[in-house]
């Protein structure tokens, strides 16, 4: 009798496990995970080298735990535990009392690695620098602040902000941006003297507002109207009407908490006084002649994609004023909002997000269109990354 209940209980383990195989493997895949904001895992392809290495059982492991049924119900339950037990550090999100903050690891302050990271950095913008140098253009390196920067002082005191590494960054940065003679702008450096980024800082999100994306907008274009001495408008605060839509906010860090753990945020956009028309093309294909995706009514939610829809492979704004300059703004998701307000300065504003754009290289889209400025605007935590829009292929 032990015996057959032994047997029973042993199949009944074996056709749980293939139950939920088989749901993971036949159920429609996902690419992406909303509440984790994050790409989840392929599908591996078997191949002899990556079977025999074990490289393909450790990629479909990680698959599988992705595309597990009942996954996202699971982590919910479990941040709801975690977030009712106090701990610190909930999904890598520090929640304190007025923001949620992501977690950092401790690193440790190398001046020397942090030079050579900056050396690599600078090594690749003084390529883009000579391409776009070669035909009369110019080219600026902007950094902003990201919420970590901008809000180092809100992490309690066991926890790693990592402010003195930002600061070496930033100087390691500037030098070796001296070095190759390629123009160097750190917005947080000088925001820190007029009452810092903090005020601009989301307390739910990575990115700064659209007040803290204006500034940055304003402080590149002053900056290249100063080196270049290109006749273009450098639009004020007072040219704009401040908005603050009534839609819910979710940023990215309450969706890694589920929306379990909320702080009253609202997003807001910048109108011009006066318009100026245009047309666009996302992707060649054109579009809504809009830079905000706008919520259909009061009551639907937003994320940041409000502004120009989110992260776009490639955009075209064409103002059909031909005595103005043109630009070329790309980077990650902090050139969103900027995109928002700079293409009013421009006859054309070209916008590329190199993680997404594969059609040709950087430098070789450069040469081909000879934009008159070209800007990237990266956020601290990713101005020495040479991949993705760090790269100049």
């Amino acid at each position: 009798m032990n015996r057959i209940a032994h047997w029973f209980m042993a199949v009944c383990f074996v056709g749980f496990l293939a139950a939920g195989l088989a749901a993971s493997l036949l159920r429609s895949p996902q690419d992406f995970s909303y509440w984790e904001n994050r790409m989840l895992a392929s599908l591996p392809e078997p191949a002899s080298q990556s079977i025999g290495d074990g490289g393909y059982f450790t990629q479909l492991e990680r698959y599988l735990a992705d595309h597990a049924p009942l996954r996202s119900t699971l982590l919910r339950f479990k941040t709801r535990w975690d977030l009712a037990a106090g701990r610190p550090v909930v999904n890598d999100v520090v929640p304190t009392a007025d923001s949620l903050l992501p977690f950092l690891p401790y690193m440790a302050d190398d001046q020397a690695d942090i030079d050579r990271w900056a050396g690599l950095m600078a090594d690749n913008l003084a390529d883009i620098n000579a391409a776009v140098t070669e035909y009369g253009g110019y080219f600026c390196y902007a950094v902003v602040p990201c919420q970590s920067v901008s809000r180092a002082d809100e992490y309690p005191w066991f926890l790693n902000s990592q402010a003195r590494r930002s600061w070496m960054k930033g100087a390691a940065m500037a030098r070796a941006m001296e070095e190759q003679g390629v123009p160097f702008l750190d917005v947080e450096a000088i925001l820190a003297r007029s009452g810092g980024s903090k005020q601009y800082a989301s307390r739910v999100d990575n990115h700064y507002t659209i007040e803290g994306a204006f500034e940055a907008c304003r402080l590149i274009l002053e900056k290249a109207a100063a080196d270049t001495g290109l006749d273009f408008p450098i639009l004020e605060a007072d040219d704009f009407q401040l908005e603050t839509l009534p839609n819910d906010y979710i940023g990215s860090r309450e969706r890694k908490l589920f929306n379990l753990e909320r702080r009253d945020e609202r997003l807001s956009i910048l109108l011009p006084v006066e318009p100026v028309p245009f047309s666009r093309a996302d992707n060649g294909i054109p579009v809504e002649s809009s830079v905000y995706r706008l919520p259909g009514g009061r009551d639907g939610a937003v994320d940041y994609s409000l502004y120009m829809g989110g992260d776009i492979a490639r955009t075209v704004i064409d103002t059909g004023r031909d005595s103005l300059p043109s630009v070329l703004i790309y980077g990650d998701s902090f050139t969103n909002p900027v995109e928002c307000l700079a293409y009013l300065s421009f006859d054309q504003t070209h916008s590329l997000d190199l993680r997404h754009y594969h059609e040709m290289g950087l430098v070789d889209y450069i040469r081909q269109f000879q934009p008159d400025i070209v800007v990237c605007v990266r956020d601290y935590d990713f101005m020495m990354a040479t991949d993705g829009n760090g790269g100049g292929s």
